[in-house]
């Protein structure tokens, strides 16, 4: 409602006389001015009021034509892109077939192409990568170990039970994966290695099956090494370990072959068991799930593997410390069984 004050010319006023409508401050105009006819904005800016008032834009204010206001953010935006620019090389991934190779742009189409002509157990390998260099070198890492590492699964037959996981080349042939994804048992009661013979073991790679026996186990340190009819380069062993390098783990999660997670090296020499001839692991900080055991630790730098996913330590199962089998045990077994790397 008006106020009960009354302008000059005896219209209501909007509001009371404020220090504005004073000298030295009437030069600032009003709505009461407009309302009572006394100026108009033409008068008082005759040169206009920048883009928001009638006039030619004399005096400039913050506002530019169009969007000029963020040329200087644009430019910017413009050099840190080029800055930021990375090798524009595009991605080249090549599937190796009987005869020779194809040539894909992306390792998901490779992989595809694989699947769909059920080619055995072919291996992809990177030609070029639009990455980092340290990005590509993980990108390489990567893209040569998946096809050294196989989903396992493995059938009691006498209990109708299947458990799943990983296992890795370590020579032509020879695959190395945990105890307990042969046969699950009791780390902390004795238990004889003949007890897993009766299994009916398969390695899985692309979709394609390959069935695979044991030539050797060692239930104290929870290691398995098969013996399977595949072509495929083995991994090799690197003995040193160091707490914070980047490392890779390759394994079946739930079922879901060769899935891969990163992370670095946690910590060295831990005791999780107190048996007779236990080992200390080393744990790992990267994502590992049921179905991950019997997979490599992989070491970025360099493409070896230092050791073998072993357990999750956890009041339930899933989240928890990631625990693997260092390769100092893993390089005695490897040697037990006249493995050389």
């Amino acid at each position: 409602m008006p106020f009960d004050n009354r302008g000059d010319f005896g219209n209501p006023s909007i509001s009371p006389p404020t220090q504005r409508s004073v000298p030295p401050f009437n030069n600032v105009l009003t709505i009461q001015d407009v309302l009572d006819g006394r100026k108009s904005i033409q008068d008082f800016y005759p040169h206009g009021g920048g883009s928001w008032s009638p006039g030619e834009d004399v005096d400039k204010n913050y506002r530019e034509d169009g969007d000029l206001y963020k040329r200087k953010e644009r430019d910017l935006d413009i050099l840190k892109s080029m800055m930021d620019k990375k090798d524009k090389t595009q991605q080249q991934w090549k599937v190796k077939v009987p005869g020779g190779s194809h040539s894909f742009i992306s390792f998901d189409l490779a992989r595809k192409y694989i699947r769909e002509n059920k080619l055995p157990f072919s291996y992809i390998s990177r030609v070029a990568q639009s990455f980092s260099e340290i990005e590509s070198r993980r990108v390489e890492v990567i893209a040569n170990s998946l096809n050294k590492t196989f989903k396992v699964e493995s059938i009691n037959i006498e209990e109708g039970v299947m458990e799943t996981g990983a296992a890795f080349c370590v020579k032509i042939n020879h695959f190395l994966t945990c105890a307990h994804v042969i046969k699950k048992y009791n780390k902390n009661q004795k238990t004889n290695p003949a007890d897993f013979l009766d299994a009916k073991i398969s390695l899985i790679q692309g979709g394609l099956r390959q069935d695979a026996k044991i030539i050797d186990i060692d239930p104290s340190l929870d290691i398995a090494m098969l013996e399977c009819n595949i072509d495929s380069e083995p991994l090799e062993l690197d003995p040193d370990i160091k707490v914070g390098e980047e490392i890779i783990a390759i394994g079946s999660p739930h079922g879901y072959e060769n899935n891969v997670s990163t992370g670095a090296i946690g910590s060295m020499n831990r005791k999780v068991y107190y048996y007779e001839g236990a080992p200390d692991y080393m744990f790992v900080d990267l994502a590992v799930f049921p179905g991950n055991s019997g997979g490599p630790i992989i070491k970025v730098s360099n493409g070896k593997f230092v050791g073998l996913v072993t357990l999750i330590l956890s009041a339930e199962s899933g989240y928890g410390l990631n625990a693997a089998l260092p390769s100092q045990y893993i390089e005695k077994f490897l040697s037990r069984n006249l493995v050389k790397q």
